[in-house]
């Protein structure tokens, strides 16, 4: 069965949560393993140079890079990042809004591995390698019962 990934952009802006509308992350295209958000340039997210602050940049690889995984796995697959390396390339400068690229490289049952592009205009600014650790229910740790004296 195809999946339609056309309404997902229009289902993510229905969905973010608060830090992604404090950045302002905008989901513009996603396909099976790939997923393109825009990060609006604005000046509360710049650091003492003007430029967009590393944070804010790594934030937004982060968020694309799940993305990315969800149209694999699902939106209710429990996953965390176990692992983000982003290298910073060049000052994302104003006035341009950033936009980033995931791509996820391999899907493993438990294991995804994949990177994310950012671009400020023409310019690579960031590159981020990324690993998501996915978990199951099944896995969870149950607590003790408890000794009943």
């Amino acid at each position: 069965m195809a999946i339609d990934y056309s309404h997902a952009p229009h289902a993510w802006e229905k969905e973010r949560g608060n830090f992604v509308l404090l950045l302002d992350l905008q989901l513009e295209k996603v396909e099976r393993g790939k997923a393109v958000m825009r990060m609006p340039f604005r000046s509360e997210i710049t650091n003492g140079t003007g430029a967009v602050h590393g944070g804010a940049i790594v934030s937004l690889c982060d968020t694309v890079f799940y993305v990315a995984l969800a149209s694999i796995f699902g939106r209710d697959q429990d996953t965390t990042t176990a692992s983000l390396q982003c290298n910073f390339l060049a000052p994302a400068l104003p006035p341009h809004d950033l936009i980033a690229e995931a791509r996820v490289l391999k899907a493993g049952r438990r294991i995804v591995y994949g990177e994310v592009y950012v671009r400020s205009a023409e310019k690579i600014v960031a590159h981020a390698t990324l690993n998501f650790l996915n978990s199951y229910p099944h896995e969870k740790p149950v607590a003790p019962a408890e000794k009943v004296p």
